[in-house]
């Protein structure tokens, strides 16, 4: 069982990779993989080439994370980190 901190702490990590993206520019192709190893979640970001994958392992195209603003610039879309997060850990 987890608890809303735990959904929130992990929204907190994918939007800090999903706004490292942002910030640096990475290649288009990078994606979010998440994992569940051990009953822990494990997060990493590169290119799928690099990511071993494993049937646990599920893979986000990091440019289906971001949006534009109303001034034309991108940003992490919360909503669907939030979408991905709330996939991942679960409330009773």
């Amino acid at each position: 069982m987890s608890t809303i901190q735990d959904i929130h702490a992990l929204v907190e990590q994918i939007y800090d990779i999903v706004q490292g993206y942002v910030n640096n520019n990475y290649n288009e192709n990078d994606v979010l993989a998440i994992g569940r190893r051990c009953g822990k979640i494990t997060l990493d970001a590169d290119a799928k080439e690099k990511i071993k994958i494993d049937k646990t392992t599920q893979i986000y195209p990091l440019k289906d994370l971001v949006r534009t603003d109303d001034n034309g610039n991108i940003e992490p879309d919360n909503d669907k980190i939030s979408d991905v997060a709330n996939s991942w850990v679960f409330v009773e």
